[in-house]
């Protein structure tokens, strides 16, 4: 009888186990996910510090408020291309795509829980008109080559934070991977949905 317990306790021991270790795994491919929305789009040394380190781009900084709306923008033209919509006015000199102010504040908000001050975006490319309403830009303009996004390997739960380390791997040749990154964010509620908000992600490249 005790030889039958044991064995009982054993199994349930490998499943309990078996269905931890998913549970892991799962979550880290969601983090991948989470953190493939920045790397997607280029965005591979940043924080949401008002200053710091030059190398860094300091989100948190209202001079770089374009960044953050070239993220809302470029997330959803990869992402929500039913969000893109066609330039209506006859001189379309941004280029020939929209979107509305609430899609790209609605992006900002979901992941990195930052309020987006609506503004053109000029200087460097690529370059937003913004009527009050609507977004205007040349799509091709996120257009990339490689596109790279991250597989998380490791990660630390701390108090209000999590910390994630990994990979970044080309999409079109998983094997390839160029640098590893170290990502933080913060729990976060979305939609009544658990996910994150991210702190900061910064990336080595190891060739």
């Amino acid at each position: 009888m005790k030889r039958k317990l044991l064995a009982v306790l054993l199994i349930l021991g490998v499943v309990f186990s078996m269905g931890a270790s998913k549970k892991k795994d799962d979550e880290k491919k969601r983090m991948g996910i989470f953190l493939s929305n920045f790397t997607e789009l280029g965005m591979y040394e940043f924080d949401l510090e008002e200053d710091g380190p030059d190398e860094i781009l300091h989100l948190g900084d209202s001079y770089n408020m374009g960044e953050l709306i070239r993220f809302g923008i470029g997330h959803n033209i990869i992402n929500n291309k039913k969000l893109i919509q066609k330039c209506k006015r006859d001189d379309c000199e941004f280029g020939s795509s929209t979107i509305a102010k609430e899609s790209v504040a609605a992006s900002v908000r979901k992941y990195f829980d930052l309020s987006v001050k609506h503004q053109k975006v000029l200087g460097d490319a690529p370059e937003i008109d913004y009527d009050g309403k609507l977004y205007h830009f040349n799509k091709k303009d996120w257009d990339s080559d490689t596109i790279y996004y991250c597989d998380v390997q490791e990660v630390n739960k701390g108090k209000n934070f999590i910390t994630m380390e990994g990979e970044l791997y080309e999409l079109d040749n998983p094997k390839h991977r160029p640098a590893t990154f170290r990502a933080k964010a913060k729990p976060y509620k979305w939609n009544n949905k658990n996910t994150w908000a991210i702190l900061s992600l910064s990336v080595e490249w190891t060739e």
